[in-house]
């Protein structure tokens, strides 16, 4: 799962997982005394990535962190994230190509929407290497339709799928109004998704996402408590 901030490898390795990454291409700072069991993957976020040699970074670690593959740039159709066009993502694709690892495409907001589709059939024309592809998913709890969306997204590209953020999620949610769905019906998203996800051979990876507890959009999805601690959903994550 992803770290996040406000929490470190306490509140991570309690929930046991086999990898982690934390947007950057570099292993976090505040590495503890002991080597982790849980595998770090560095990511190229977007061009500020780039322009502060995450590539250079990547490749220079990587004999300690042992890494072995690289996530692609993080919603480039969103503004708010890395924000750049389908042509960009292109021009700087290969200097991403040159860290020599395992590489994961960019992840759009929509893993079904026409940014993706177009990146990968120019990076195909060009004859670019993408070697899985990355979604991420934020939806209402129905693990039928995430499912899904999933087996669409690996039928249309013939490539091994990693989803490095999913969640359930309520963006008409406000701070008055906090996220529609209950703590049950997220338990029982996760359990099914889940499930469903390990069904998967083409299923690589699976991280779930999480924010602050009592998040308003969020909600329940949270794994952490204020305090660090897990959370049911937390618990029951650590559990699958």
């Amino acid at each position: 799962m992803p770290r996040f901030e406000g929490f470190g490898f306490d509140e991570l390795n309690s929930l046991n997982p086999d990898w982690f990454y934390n947007w950057g291409p570099g292993y976090p700072p505040l590495r503890p005394a002991s080597q982790e069991s849980a595998e770090f993957v560095p990511m190229i976020w977007g061009r500020g990535s780039l322009e502060r040699n995450g590539v250079a970074q990547v490749r220079s670690e990587a004999p300690w962190t042992g890494a072995e593959h690289l996530l692609g740039f993080n919603e480039p159709d969103h503004e708010g994230q890395a924000d750049m066009s389908v042509s960009t993502a292109i021009k700087l694709w290969p200097q991403l190509e040159q860290s020599g690892l395992r590489l994961g495409s960019p992840a759009p907001v929509q893993a079904l929407g026409d940014w993706l589709g177009k990146f990968m059939d120019q990076a195909a024309a060009k004859d670019l290497r993408v070697d899985f592809v990355t979604m991420h998913s934020y939806a209402p709890p129905n693990a039928d339709s995430f499912l899904e969306t999933v087996q669409k997204v690996h039928e249309r590209y013939g490539k091994p799928i990693w989803i490095t953020e999913f969640a359930v999620a309520d963006w008409k949610a406000t701070e008055s109004s906090p996220s529609r769905f209950t703590e049950k019906e997220i338990l029982a998203f996760m359990k099914e998704s889940v499930a469903g996800l390990r069904k998967m051979p083409y299923v690589e990876r699976f991280a779930w996402k999480t924010r602050v507890h009592g998040d308003p959009i969020m909600g329940a999805s949270a794994l952490f408590r204020n305090n660090g601690s897990l959370t049911p959903t937390g618990q029951l994550y650590r559990s699958l």
